[in-house]
């Protein structure tokens, strides 16, 4: 069982060590550096699902580019295969025009039935606003539609649905979309659902947040926890000596663990970081990861030099000193010894607290990057959880839990061993 927890500890870590390494092979950059620009996710759809929900049997159109069947200067032709049981909230259809000839976006139904949406110059046409043209798609397949349909995502529905001997049922099957006219085109469909873990109210892709998240925060937790764990090491062995140096470092060492450690970073950190253009705050690593270090470090310190002082007491120091061995000496070659395997179990036991505090600071917007605790932010700042959007609470609150499980698992195994004495 002992073996078991380490395994399964170290496993955890490696994964998350694995995603973090490809997170930005597999997240597009410009996604995050654009992650405050409302511009930039205008087309994709609010606050929708991820995609693998219709695996346990929910029926939902997808968020998709359509790729051309006919593609040449003059007329593209796309090809959409409709099969859900509810209609996609729009249609996007983004052009060039050709010398400002007026370009034309027809759509055919499985059933033959073509309905022009547009004609005109304007670049881009959303096909859910174009009001008089599904008013009259309505009226011919007999469903009723209202203009603030739009606004509740069933602004398509005259086009994907008909009325059968009075009920009104989805109409699937292949519909063409033509655009004529135009140099070049595309189409999106923005349906229900998105990506691997949907949207949030703006129609940012949450599921690259979560991989680029998890970058940032693995590496902050390492390097902090790290950080601590050596100033902690070093204080310790320092106070231990004695002296006025070892007066002083103490006298650090009892600072450090009486600062109230989240009022100080929320302080401190903007005092330190710049201001972007678009209000967030700007935190370099360098000054944060040393910055919370120093605020954890007090506690190693003074476990490590209350096992030092401890050695420091037993017989064989006296008979190496007694031989004329200097105290540096004997902590160097057999002291250190006896911390090394402890500095491990000082790091497991610490890095669910950085984890934890990472979060609650990435949550203030304190800490570097664009981490998880981000992702916290915009749970409560959204309302995720009155939102029923469990796609933004449920990962990352996984993510944050088995992460630190994985470092307590591990500190478990080595607290064991350390009372067993193996």
């Amino acid at each position: 069982m002992r073996a078991n927890k380490l395994k399964l500890g170290v496993a955890i870590i490696v994964i998350y060590n694995i995603v973090a390494f490809i997170a930005p092979c597999l997240v597009d950059e410009e996604k995050i550096e654009n992650w405050h620009n409302g511009l930039y996710w205008k087309d994709n759809p609010k606050l929708v699902p991820p995609s693998w929900v219709n695996i346990f049997g929910k029926s939902l159109p997808p968020t998709e580019e359509l790729a051309p069947v006919k593609n040449r200067p003059g007329l593209q032709v796309f090809e959409y295969d409709f099969r859900y049981s509810k209609p996609p909230q729009d249609i996007i259809v983004k052009f060039n025009g050709s010398e400002g000839r007026p370009v034309t976006v027809t759509v055919t139904t499985p059933s033959g039935e073509s309905y022009r949406f547009y004609r005109g110059t304007a670049g881009e046409v959303a096909l859910a606003y174009q009001w008089k043209v599904l008013m009259e798609v309505a009226e011919g397949r007999g469903v009723e539609f209202r203009m603030e349909d739009t606004a509740f995502r069933r602004g398509l529905l005259p086009l994907f649905f008909v009325n059968r001997s009075g009920e009104v049922v989805p109409e699937h099957g292949i519909y063409t979309i033509t655009v004529e006219g135009a140099l070049n085109s595309t189409v999106k469909i923005v349906g229900d659902t998105y990506g691997v873990l949907g949207t949030d109210t703006y129609g940012r892709d949450v599921g690259a947040a979560f991989l680029w998240g998890a970058r940032q925060t693995v590496v902050l937790v390492y390097l902090t926890a790290v950080v601590a764990v050596i100033l902690g090491t070093i204080a310790g062995l320092a106070a231990s000596l004695g002296g006025r140096v070892g007066t002083v470092v103490d006298s650090i060492s009892k600072l450090s663990t009486i600062i109230p450690l989240i009022p100080f970073m929320i302080a401190f950190i903007p005092l330190t970081g710049s201001v972007s253009y678009r209000a967030g705050i700007n935190i370099p690593a360098w000054v944060f990861v040393p910055a919370l270090a120093f605020l954890l470090f007090g506690k190693i310190a003074r476990n490590i030099g209350a096992i030092v002082r401890t050695e420091l007491n037993r017989e064989y120091v006296a008979a190496a000193e007694s031989l004329g061995a200097d105290r540096r000496w004997i902590l160097r070659r057999h002291i250190l010894k006896i911390v090394g395997p402890y500095l491990i179990y000082q790091l497991s036991l610490f890095a669910p607290k950085v984890i934890a505090l990472i979060s609650i600071l990435g949550f203030f917007r304190v800490a570097p990057g664009f981490n998880w605790g981000t992702m916290l932010g915009m749970v409560l700042s959204q309302n995720a959880i009155y939102s029923m959007a469990w796609w933004m609470i449920v990962p990352i609150g996984l993510a944050l839990v088995v992460f630190a499980l994985a470092f307590v698992l591990i500190n478990r195994e080595l607290e064991e061993r350390f009372l067993s004495g193996g």
